[in-house]
């Protein structure tokens, strides 16, 4: 059986512009052509659109998605993959989404919200690890990740009160953060490269930072992201403050190559 492009167009809600386009660019071929110049499409290649659509949910560039969809031999496990990085997904907006829930429930009644309530979901456990990696094989296309292998080899025989001292650490970390930021202690303040100090001590336990890494760790606070937002919930500044901290940490306290 095959399906017109204005047909698929209504079943994916894809516009048949952007199924011409993926054609043209040799992402979405269709089965075949008609005389009449029609495109028409058959069970496999709706399957790849399927993929196609849930790789650009998950943030993949076109020419990432190509990649990734090409090196795909069966459909049943590259759809298995995808249905994984979801299901991880969903509970982590889950998560999220009740901590929000819970903050805007404290504010409407006036009641104080205890302190670490303020980090769930942000949690490191070994299924956010996983969901990291996902979304890192997402993004990239690679499905090698050697830093999140790293962080996976030394998080594989941590007990549950391995993980959860590692998380009341962040917390204080963080919140020793907030705290400066209110006091008007400046990004660059040794007071504030004091903590730092704590933090990479703590992010020594997952992987081995470098310079490189700490700048690029410290620039993806100016990008739109769920870690983003959980900063600007204790306070606004927080992801900018911490970004110039770390930025300005890294040029006197690290060196290329060091870790």
């Amino acid at each position: 059986m095959s399906w017109s492009i204005q047909q698929v167009a209504r079943m994916s809600s894809v516009s048949s512009r952007t199924l011409r386009y993926y054609h043209q660019i040799g992402l979405l071929n269709p089965a075949r052509i008609g005389a009449n110049g029609y495109r028409y499409y058959e069970r496999e290649q709706l399957l790849r659109l399927q993929q196609i659509l849930l790789l650009r949910q998950l943030g993949l560039d076109l020419a990432s998605i190509g990649a990734v969809v090409d090196a795909e031999d069966d459909p049943v496990v590259a759809l298995r993959r995808h249905h994984q990085r979801l299901l991880e997904q969903r509970g982590e907006i889950d998560r999220l989404a009740a901590t929000v829930a819970a903050t805007i429930k404290h504010l409407e009644e006036g009641t104080d919200m205890p302190a670490e309530r303020f980090f769930d979901g942000f949690e490191i456990t070994p299924e956010y690890i996983a969901e990291l990696e996902a979304r890192r094989i997402a993004h990239t296309g690679e499905m090698n990740q050697p830093e999140l292998a790293e962080v996976k080899r030394n998080i594989a025989e941590w007990s549950s009160d391995d993980f959860e001292a590692f998380n009341r650490e962040g917390v204080q970390v963080e919140q020793r953060m907030v705290e400066l930021l209110r006091a008007g202690v400046a990004a660059d303040d040794p007071r504030t490269f004091a903590v730092l100090d704590d933090d990479l001590a703590l992010q020594r336990k997952l992987w081995t930072p470098t310079k490189a890494g700490y700048i690029e760790l410290a620039e993806a606070l100016d990008e739109p992201s769920e870690l983003r937002a959980h900063y600007e919930a204790q306070d606004a500044r927080l992801p900018e403050y911490l970004r110039d901290a770390m930025l300005a940490y890294a040029e006197t306290h690290l060196d290329d190559g060091e870790n």
